[in-house]
This record gives C-alpha cells, sequence and structure tokens, in this order.
C-alpha cells in the first residue's frame, strides 16, 4: 500500500480506529512494502512522519526499528523525543545510543535517561553511566543510577551519590546499595554533619521502608539524634509501625521523640494503626498525649467504643481528677458509662455548680431520663437564647442516648417549636442534624417532617434553616440507602424537594458508603419517582443520585436511561449537567457523544461534548473547526466560536484536522476588536499544534503590541523545532523583551547541539542587557558546552563585566568544584565584593563532591572573615555546616561571640558555635570562650551597652538549656566543659535546669545542687529552684517521675531544698490535678521551718477562688 492509499483511508476515521487500522499493518512485517511506505512517510511532513512512527512502534520488526533509531534525529522535537522513548524501549543494543549522545541536546539526553529509567533497562544504564560521566559530568551520570543493576550502582553510588537529583528515586531502585551506601556515610560522618546528611538524604531512607524498614529504622536509631524524627521519614511512620510495631513505638516514646506524638495523632491512619496494636504500648501512648485535649480526643476515637472507657482510664492514671473539668469535645468521645460517670462527677464540683450554664452543658451528658426535666425547663423560659440552648442540648443528649425510641420522644416533644422564632428553631434543626445517622428509623419520619413543614412555612425561615433541614435530610437518605430501606430513602427525597430553592441539593457521596450492589437497589427502589420527574420535566433526582453515585452510577442502567430522557429538558443548565454525567462512562462515550450532536450541534460548546469529540470521535471535529458558526441553544450565531483544547488531543489529529485548527487560532490572534488575554492565549496556542512552524509566531514576534509579541516569545520555544528558533530570540537580548526573550531561549537552547551553543551565545555575552547575558552564561554551563568553562572565565575575567553577571557566574559554577576554572572563581569571589562573596555561601556539603568539601568550607571561612558585614553577617549562619570539614570554625566563632567591641553578630555566632560543639565540633573553643566572658569587663549601666559580657553568658547557658532539651545525649560533654567554666550562679542554673530526671543519678545530682546553694541568699536560690523546675519537658517527664524528688527535697528543712520544693510543686502538680500527695508536699511546705520557704509555698493555690 502507498502512503497516499493509507492516509486517504484514515482520514475520515475516529482517532480510536485509525489507530487499530495502522496497528493492523503488523500483517505486513518483514516485508519489502512496509518498508517503503515507512520510507514514503518519513519524506513528508509532521503528521505523516507522526504516523510512521507509530506504525513502526507497532510493527517492530527490523526495518521499523531502524526507522524509530533514525527517527531520534528528527528535527521535529516532539518526534525526536517520542521515537528516544521508542528507541531505548525496544532497542537491543546500546552502541547507537552512546554514539548518539555524544553531541546530542541536553533536552535529548534527559529524555534518554528518562526513559532508560522507565523501562529499567539497566543494560543500557550500565553501558551509558561511565561514558556519560565522563562526557557530561557526574550530574547526568547520576540521573542514570537508578536503571543501573544493583553491582553497577554498588561501584558507582560513592562517587555519584552527590550529584543525584532524586534521591527518593535511587532508593526506590536500589534499597540494599542505598542502605550501604547511608551506613558508610552515617557512620564517618561527625555528629554535625549528620543533620545536614538527613536533610539531602532522608528521602532516599524514606524510600527504601517498603523493601527493609528493619534497617531503615536503624539508620534513624543510630544516626540520627537531634529530636524528633527526619523530615522525610515523619510521613512513613505508618509504615514502620506496620512492619516493626515494638521497635518503631520504642522510638516514638523515647525521650527525643515522645514531643512529637501529640501531633501525629492527627493522622487519622497513625490512631487507627495504635488502636490495632492496642495493649501497653497505647496505653502509654495515650498517657504521653493526656495534656493536648485534642490529640487524646483523635486517639480515644480511634478506638472501637467498648475499649474507650478503660483506654481514657489508663491515659488519666496517677491524674487526680477530682476537680478535672473534660470539655464537651472530650466527654462526646467517651463511652457512655464513662461520660455518665465523668459528668456527674463533675456536676458535683464546685466550679460548675456555682454556674448555671455549666450546670445545663454538663447536664447533657447525663442518661436522657435523667436530664429531661432539667433542659426541658430551659426550653419553656422567656428568653429565646436560652430556650435555643435548652433545645440544643435536649436534642444532643437524646442523641447520645443512641436509642431510637429516646429519638421518637424527643421528636414528639419539639412541638412547640412551630410558634417559635426561627432561631431558636435553627438551633434545634442544628442538634437534629448532629444526631449520629445509625439512630434515624423510619417512625421518625413523621415528627421530622411536621418539623420541616413548620420551619418552611413559618415567614422567617431563614437559610440556614434550610441548609439544616438539608443535612437531616441527607442523613436520613444515606441511611435508606445503606439499609435498603426504600420507604426511608423516599421520604428523604420528598423532603429534599421541599427544599428545591437550595443550591447545596445533594445526597453526599454514596460511593464512599453503599456496599457493591447497592447502587442498583437504590435506583431499583426509587424508580417510581425517577419516571415521575421525568414525565414532569423534573430531573433533580436522577442528577443528583448520579453526581453522589459517581463512577458506580456508569454501570446502572435505569440511571443512564433517566440521564438520557434530561438531554430533552427544556432547561438548559440540566441539558448540560446530563450531558455531562451521560458522556461519564468511557465505554459508551464515542456513540453517546454523536447523539447528543445529532440532536443540536450547538452542544460542541458543552465542555464534555468538546472533549469526547477532540480525544475519541475525531471524525466530528468538522463541528467545532468549521467557520461556519453552529447556531443553537449553547451557543448565539452573532458569536464566533473559537475552543481551547488541551494539547494532548491535537495529537491525535490528522494534518487537515490541525490545520484547520490553527486557522481558528490566527483568526483570533489578529482580530483587534478582541480582549489582549483572548489574543495572547491564541498566540500560545499556536505553538502547542503538533507540527507548527516557528513561522506562524513570526508576524507576532515582529508586533508592535507589546502583549502579543511577548505572548509570541514565550511560545517560539515551544513550537515544532526550538532549535530554530533561538537565534530569533536571541536577537531580542538587547531590546525591552530581554527579560522574556532570554528566558524562553533557555528552553529553546535545550535542543540545540551543545557545540552549536557557544557561537551562539557570544554575542549575548558581548552586547546582551544584564538579564540576557546572566541567563546565557547559564545556558552554557547547564547545557554542558564543551568550551563553557573557557567562555565562562573569559566573561569572568572582563575587568568591565556587570557585577550581577559575575554574581551570576559564582552561582553557576558551584556545582562544577571539578573545574579548576570553578575553583579560581570561587576563590576570587570569596576575596571580591559583597555581591560576589555572598553567592559563595549557598552551596551545601552533601551537593558537593566528598573530595572538595573541605576546600569549599575554607572559602567559607574565608568569608566569614570578611571585614564587610553584609557578607560576614550570613557567613557566620554558614559555618555551621561545614564545620567537619574546616576545623578552624569554632575559633572562629568563638572570636566574634567573646569580641565586645561590637555588639551585631554574636548572637549568630553563639547559636552556630553551640550547635558546633553538640555535633561533635568546638567543645573546646565554647568552653574557652564562656570563661574568656566570665572574666571580662566591659560597660556597667552605659546609656547604650550594660554588663555585655554578663548577658551573653546568659545566653549562652539559655541556648545550652534549650539545645540540651532536644539532644540530650550530644550535649552532656558540652555542658560539663562549660559548667566548669562559668560563675558559680549561671552554672548551678545550668545544672538545674539540664538534671537528667528520669535518670538514676537524678537523686544525686538535686542533692548536690541543693548542698551547693547552701548559704547562698533566697533571690539567687529561687533562680536555681525556677530553672529547677523548667527544665523536665511535660513530654518527657511526667509528674510522677518528679514527686519522689520534690517530696525528698520538702524534708531537707533547708532553704534550698525548700525552694527547689516549691518550684517543682508549683510546676508539675496543677499537670495531674493536685492529687493528694502533692497537696500534702504543700502543706508541709507552708509549715517549713525556714520562712522564705513558708512564704513562697504560700503564694502557690491548688484552686482558684
Amino acid at each position: 500500500m502507498h502512503a497516499d492509499e493509507l492516509l486517504a483511508e484514515i482520514e475520515p476515521l475516529p482517532h480510536p480506529d485509525r489507530v487499530r487500522r495502522l496497528v493492523r499493518l503488523r500483517g505486513s512485517a518483514g516485508g519489502p512494502d512496509l518498508a517503503a511506505l515507512l520510507a514514503e512517510l518519513a519524506g513528508r511532513g509532521h503528521y505523516e512522519r507522526s504516523t510512521a512512527l507509530f506504525i513502526a512502534s507497532a510493527v517492530r520488526d527490523e526495518a521499523s526499528l531502524a526507522h524509530i533509531l533514525a527517527a531520534a534525529r528528527d528535527p521535529d522535537a516532539a518526534l525526536a523525543l517520542r521515537a528516544i522513548r521508542l528507541s531505548v524501549r525496544y532497542a537491543l543494543a546500546p552502541e547507537p545510543l552512546v554514539e548518539g549522545l555524544l553531541d546530542a541536546p541536553s533536552a535529548m539526553r534527559a529524555a534518554t535517561y528518562r526513559a532508560i529509567r522507565r523501562y529499567r533497562r539497566a543494560d543500557l544504564a550500565g553501558a551509558l553511566v561511565g561514558p556519560v560521566a565522563q562526557r557530561w559530568g557526574a550530574g547526568e551520570a547520576a540521573a542514570l543510577l537508578p536503571a543501573c543493576d544493583p553491582e553497577d550502582a554498588a561501584e558507582r553510588v560513592g562517587a555519584l551519590a552527590h550529584a543525584v537529583p532524586n534521591r527518593g528515586s535511587l532508593g526506590r531502585a536500589h534499597p540494599e546499595t542505598f542502605l550501604d551506601h547511608a551506613e558508610r556515610e552515617l557512620n564517618g560522618l561527625a555528629e554535625g554533619a549528620r543533620n545536614s546528611w538527613w536533610h539531602w538524604n532522608g528521602p532516599g531512607v524514606a524510600a527504601t521502608l517498603r523493601h527493609d524498614p528493619a534497617r531503615a529504622l536503624g539508620l534513624v536509631e543510630n544516626y540520627w539524634h537531634a529530636g524528633d524524627l527526619p523530615q522525610a521519614i515523619r510521613p512513613w511512620i505508618g509504615t514502620l509501625l506496620d512492619a516493626e510495631p515494638e521497635r518503631t513505638l520504642r522510638l516514638l516514646l523515647s525521650d527525643r521523640c515522645r514531643a512529637m506524638l501529640p501531633s501525629l495523632m492527627h493522622r487519622r491512619s497513625m490512631c487507627d494503626r495504635l488502636a490495632r496494636i492496642g495493649g501497653d504500648a497505647l496505653a502509654d501512648v495515650a498517657r504521653t498525649v493526656r495534656e493536648d485535649d485534642y490529640a487524646l480526643r483523635r486517639l480515644l476515637r480511634s478506638v472501637a467504643p467498648g475499649r474507650r472507657g478503660a483506654l481514657f482510664d489508663a491515659a488519666m492514671a496517677g491524674v487526680d481528677l477530682t476537680t478535672a473539668e473534660f470539655g464537651d469535645a472530650l466527654l462526646d468521645v467517651l463511652p457512655r458509662a464513662t461520660r455518665i460517670r465523668e459528668a456527674r462527677r463533675m456536676l458535683a464540683l464546685r466550679t460548675v455548680a456555682e454556674r448555671p450554664d455549666r450546670v445545663r452543658a454538663v447536664t447533657a451528658y447525663l442518661p436522657y431520663e435523667e436530664a429531661r426535666p432539667v433542659l426541658q425547663e430551659v426550653t419553656r423560659r422567656p428568653d429565646a437564647d436560652d430556650r435555643a440552648t435548652g433545645y440544643t442540648l435536649l436534642v444532643q443528649c437524646a442523641g447520645r442516648e443512641r436509642d431510637p425510641d429516646v429519638l421518637t420522644v424527643q421528636l414528639e416533644s419539639l412541638g412547640r417549636l412551630r410558634n417559635e422564632q426561627d432561631p431558636v428553631r435553627l438551633a434545634a434543626l442544628r442538634a437534629l442534624a448532629s444526631v449520629p445517622e445509625a439512630v434515624l428509623r423510619l417512625e421518625h419520619a413523621a415528627a421530622v417532617e411536621q418539623l420541616a413543614e413548620d420551619a418552611l412555612n413559618a415567614r422567617d425561615c431563614s437559610t440556614g434553616t434550610r441548609m439544616a433541614l438539608l443535612q437531616i435530610a441527607r442523613a436520613f437518605f444515606a441511611q435508606g440507602a445503606f439499609r435498603d430501606d426504600a420507604d426511608l430513602a423516599v421520604f428523604a427525597v420528598g423532603l429534599m424537594k421541599r427544599l428545591a430553592g437550595s443550591s447545596h441539593l445533594d445526597f453526599g457521596r454514596l460511593d464512599r458508603t453503599l456496599r457493591r450492589g447497592q447502587e442498583h437497589r437504590l435506583v431499583e427502589q426509587l424508580a417510581p419517582l425517577l419516571d415521575e420527574g421525568a414525565r414532569r420535566d423534573d430531573h433533580v433526582l436522577a442528577l443528583m443520585l448520579v453526581r453522589a453515585l459517581g463512577r458506580r452510577a456508569h454501570g446502572v442502567q435505569a440511571l443512564q436511561d433517566a440521564l438520557e430522557k434530561a438531554l430533552d429538558a427544556r432547561e438548559d443548565g440540566v441539558i448540560r449537567n446530563a450531558i455531562t454525567f451521560w458522556l461519564e462512562p468511557p465505554g459508551t462515550r464515542a456513540e453517546r457523544v454523536e447523539r447528543v450532536v445529532a440532536k443540536d450541534p450547538s452542544t460542541v460548546a458543552v465542555p464534555a461534548v468538546l472533549a469526547a469529540i477532540a480525544a475519541e470521535r475525531t471524525d466530528l471535529l468538522h463541528l467545532v473547526l468549521s467557520d461556519a458558526t453552529l447556531a443553537g441553544r449553547f451557543h448565539r450565531a452573532d458569536v464566533a466560536y473559537v475552543p481551547w483544547l488541551d494539547p494532548r488531543w491535537t495529537q491525535r489529529w490528522t494534518a487537515r484536522q490541525q490545520a484547520a485548527y490553527l486557522r481558528l487560532l490566527e483568526r483570533v490572534a489578529m482580530n483587534r476588536r478582541l480582549r489582549d488575554t483572548d489574543r495572547g492565549r491564541a498566540v500560545a496556542t499556536i505553538a502547542t499544534v503538533p507540527g507548527v512552524a516557528a513561522a506562524r509566531l513570526r508576524p507576532f514576534l515582529e508586533s508592535a503590541d507589546a502583549h502579543l509579541r511577548r505572548a509570541a516569545l514565550t511560545a517560539a520555544p515551544w513550537t515544532a523545532r526550538p532549535q530554530d528558533v533561538l537565534p530569533d530570540l536571541l536577537a531580542h537580548a538587547s531590546s525591552d523583551d530581554a527579560h522574556v526573550a532570554v528566558y524562553a531561549a533557555g528552553r529553546a537552547a535545550r535542543f540545540v547541539r551543545p557545540s552549536a551553543l557557544a557561537a551562539l551565545l557570544r554575542p549575548v555575552l558581548a552586547d546582551g542587557k544584564i538579564t540576557a547575558r546572566k541567563e546565557a552564561l547559564r545556558i552554557l554551563l547547564r547545557t554542558r558546552v564543551p568550551e563553557a568553562m573557557d567562555v565562562v572565565a573569559e566573561a569572568w575575567d572582563d575587568p568591565d563585566q556587570h557585577r550581577d553577571v559575575r554574581a551570576a557566574i559564582v552561582s553557576a559554577v558551584r556545582p562544577h568544584m571539578a573545574e579548576p576554572v570553578a575553583r579560581r572563581i570561587l576563590g576570587d569571589a570569596a576575596q571580591g565584593p559583597r555581591d560576589l562573596a555572598r553567592q559563595v555561601l549557598g552551596g551545601w556539603p552533601h551537593e558537593i563532591e566528598d573530595r572538595w568539601r573541605a576546600g569549599y568550607a575554607d572559602l567559607v571561612v574565608r568569608v566569614a572573615r570578611s571585614a564587610d558585614p553584609e557578607v560576614s553577617d550570613p557567613a557566620l549562619s554558614a559555618l555551621g555546616r561545614w564545620a567537619p570539614w574546616a576545623p578552624e570554625i569554632p575559633a572562629v566563632l568563638a572570636g566574634v561571640l567573646t569580641d565586645l567591641g561590637e555588639a551585631r553578630r554574636w548572637r549568630t555566632a553563639l547559636f552556630t558555635l553551640v550547635t558546633c560543639a553538640v555535633g561533635g565540633a568546638g567543645t573546646d573553643d565554647l568552653a574557652e570562650a564562656a570563661a574568656t566572658l566570665a572574666t571580662a569587663t566591659g560597660p556597667d549601666a552605659e546609656a547604650e551597652r550594660d554588663l555585655p559580657a554578663a548577658q551573653r553568658l546568659t545566653a549562652l547557658t539559655d541556648t545550652l538549656r534549650t539545645t540540651a532539651r532536644n539532644r540530650r545525649d550530644a550535649a552532656d560533654p558540652v555542658l560539663q566543659a562549660v559548667t566548669a567554666r562559668l560563675p558559680a550562679q549561671l552554672a548551678l542554673e545550668l545544672r538545674a535546669a539540664t538534671v537528667p530526671w528520669t535518670d538514676p543519678a537524678a537523686s544525686a545530682a538535686v542533692d548536690a545542687l541543693a548542698a551547693e546553694c547552701a548559704g547562698r541568699a533566697v533571690l539567687p536560690v529561687q533562680e536555681i529552684a525556677q530553672a529547677l523546675a523548667d527544665g523536665p519537658r511535660p513530654h518527657r517527664t511526667t509528674p510522677d517521675d518528679l514527686h519522689p524528688h520534690a517530696e525528698r527535697l520538702a524534708q531537707r528543712g533547708d532553704l534550698p531544698g525548700g525552694l527547689f520544693a516549691c518550684a517543682l510543686t508549683a510546676r508539675h502538680a496543677p499537670r495531674v490535678g493536685w492529687p493528694p500527695e502533692w497537696r500534702n508536699i504543700l502543706r508541709a511546705l507552708r509549715a517549713h521551718p525556714d520562712p522564705e520557704v513558708a512564704f513562697t509555698a504560700h503564694q502557690t493555690h491548688t484552686a482558684a477562688e
């Protein structure tokens, strides 16, 4: 068959039939006719070449594979990218690909790497990774690592890991290799460098969790000590719980991670997993989160009601509930017996009994028969607000019983609402809408219908009331559908129809609640209503059902028939919705859309019809692309219709159809009467039509209209041959459009061979605007032009070069540390002006190959020593992450901290120095700095400064206290070293604030503190006592841990012991509700022999008056 015959045959066919016809050419595989056909099509236009490529991908004989390889060099970018993907998928040997990559544009190289990863061609990846690393650098070679076989990946991961663009993909592809590499790196890193490592590599570790969760968890246990969990691991805690529940819970309940548990309770999946685990571990979690009311509620709600009471009691173990008041939200999740018990206890409290509003609210949690007399009295009060509150509490109380009979009684008692104000009715109806749906029964329908009748007939019926009734009707319908109760469902439909004026009329998401097959029974039960509605041209029920059932409506024939009837409705909005829903089932869409447009061709303006025609029934495109306007219900005859289509659809069209669409778009773009935004959109869309030449945009590139011209510049690199428009874009590099043109040129350059780019970009570097020159340099380095570094060096060495361009050069060469030119430029920048030096600070250790990290750290140190404060200030923050590779960094920071001559940078230096010391580098420097500040003198009560050394020492101890809370193990050596060099008072405060309360040695440490405080004045001792009390974090230390210490200290009989006990009691006894053992300590302290202790104890109260 000749090409013309084939093209003529498939021209009138819809896209699916056209595809099937081309696939049948497989029967000609291996024959000379097919090879001739491919050759003939390959010599024609874009559409014909695209057709040939499809045929070749379907047949895949020897001639077809050769055609695919040849098409990879097609000047049309879209076809070349498709051919590359196909050649990788079906190629048998790597040699053609290796040869093609030697001078391939960067877009083609990236497409090759993506295809190799997508089709998991380990053979190709292994053959290419070496040549790619040698020619194109580590960054591109690293993109192939996920596709390599395990042996190749293991061999190369050490050299390429720093350049892997997506560590998650590497972890998923080679979990064992990645974990091996992670263990080696983490084991060799100092503590201070591990945080940065986790920041960059955490996604890779997270990706290995599905393969080997135990080993990945081990990495977190052994190499993460910064508190909580690495950010990348947090979303995967559920996976860890499933695989390693005991170890994961032990980690979460550890001192370093305990504080994050309340936030984890915000995840329903987390609570559900903990509920399944159950046992003592669940109780431990509940006790940990009990001080966070919301977290405790979420955890209780995830447990079956029968187990909630025991879990609640376990959570409150050790808490004196004698005077505790719980909020309504917590009481609502408690099981009935526990809820009633707690409500009765609360009603006996003075703080509740003296407030009538609290008495009523708590009474509503008692059994209905017990609460009814109290609450019913409130509904008869003269004040409307009181009555509204009474009805709300009464209905809610009945709902909590979860007994249909109780709800029946309550509904029958609501007859007085007929004569009420709307706010009172609204409150009662909202309360009824909150009743658990499972309680609703058919026997409630009559009372609810009467309530609705009274409310809707009232002259003051509000939108809120209608919405509440709609919510009630929706709940009845959901229960009717779920129980296969036709009468209940019909009642709900009738109630909804009474609310037809509501804009929120719907049944909710039934597709998520109904069991399999229930949708058929539901529609069968409602069939009489559907038929009656269709006869009256009322299709609301059909549309509501389809929306509520979602995809499950596709297989319900009765519902599909009802939709078809709705196509003849009188209202345009109903027809639009019916068409949209009717065309949703993919199996019948092609046939149905033809019937829709046969009734009214103007329906092509309906988005669902347009999509179906453009993507499937392409034989009907003449209705869309015709120059003649199709008048009808959905389009006016006097308005030109131009469809805006998904570019993916136009790829399915024939050349004639694409040309027709281009004519429509050009007509819009040229029409000066239209808005600029519409014309600009048309210009942008022109570029997305397959095979469109850059010449189509040239009139707009030369337009006097700036909006159109810039729209064309932006669209130009998206035409069929972006490499051809690069000169046109660069021609605007010196114009007012340079900011648009040069960024567009960035994409176009990705399709130009690197060997040709330098010649094109040199004029821009010489004469272009600043923005153009900066982007040209980035393009050179990003696309790996062979002589890129020479060009960059020339630009850098130009004495007249603009400082912004030089700054862009420094930023762009950071990833190229292996190049001598890059190292020279970075070295010059580190010693240069502020605009250049600050660019050096943008580097991160794990972005840079290990062998260059020490050199880069030295650059950062040089920047930090700059005399320019606008350079050295930000450098101090960056020093911390480079400390493992530059031993002199702590000394630099200590020098800034102890330099009392300047008062600007010391806080930054202090925080960074503490971070370094806790990370394992700089403990001695920090201790020496503390000693220097302790002996320093300075301004005393001056106008602008006052005791600067003392203030810095106080800040140092505060920073250490905060750091020790999060990273106790790592901070211990630092605390010991610094405490020995601090003034006595600050040393005692720091020791007090960092007592290890869960350690067996805590008693000795606290007693030693008290002993050393003997003889000190009361105010200094109070400061130490306050530090002692503030030290324990709520989620890490329980009052039970602290009680023995407070009791022992109170019995010492001296001032320090008494004040320590006062501080601990005042701070931590309220956390457990002042149980008797804590109140006994307070009484003993009030009777303490030291009057200062007794006075302090009298300032603490167990209850507010």
